[in-house]
């Protein structure tokens, strides 16, 4: 029996990982549509004779945050972060996929640091609470968590998938990857 699915159908972790990305992606326009409708309504309630609203600043803080760390893994496997694209251009494929193995296994590092110092944050924070809205902070470094464990896992992957295939270049279909 064959492993390979049928044509036009994409393997289950295909799926998978499009519908996690979907989620992140999602995850992150909300927050960048919450920081946007709350910073303009920040800005039009100093004009209005009412009192001000505190807990606006705080939860766009917040989301910012969110928004970064909830979209990293994607923007790993789409290629959107910082990226050693002038390497790019070296004549040796074997040295353009050194060098993007080398610095995905060093971002999945980072990330995985990062895990746990998210994980203890968690651990460690329930205690203090937000100043305006009494959020335990632990529960603000949840998003958190989960954007790094992201992050990691992609990282990885793509680490893999590079040392086994070679080198991603810049005219290469994102979708090829990420699927």
């Amino acid at each position: 029996m064959s492993d390979t699915p049928p044509p036009g159908r994409a393997p289950a972790w295909r799926r998978a990982v499009r519908v996690i990305t979907a989620i992140e992606i999602a995850i992150g326009a909300t927050c960048l549509v919450v920081i946007l409708a709350l910073v303009f309504f920040q800005a039009v309630q100093r004009y209005l004779p009412i009192a001000q609203i505190a807990w606006t600043g705080e939860i766009s803080r917040f989301c910012l945050v969110w928004l970064t760390f909830s979209v990293a893994g994607v923007l790993i496997t789409t290629r959107g972060h910082i990226a050693l694209e002038i390497v790019d251009g070296l004549r040796s494929p074997m040295a353009v996929r050194i060098v993007q193995a080398v610095s995905l296994v060093i971002v999945a590092v980072i990330a995985v640091l990062l895990v746990f110092e998210a994980a203890e944050l968690i651990r460690t924070q329930g205690i203090i609470r937000s100043s305006v809205l009494r959020i335990p902070m632990s529960w603000v470094y949840v998003p958190l968590l989960v954007g790094v464990c992201s992050t990691a896992i992609r990282s990885l992957a793509l680490a893999g998938y590079v040392a086994a295939r070679g080198p991603l270049l810049a005219d290469v279909d994102d979708e090829e990857v990420v699927a």
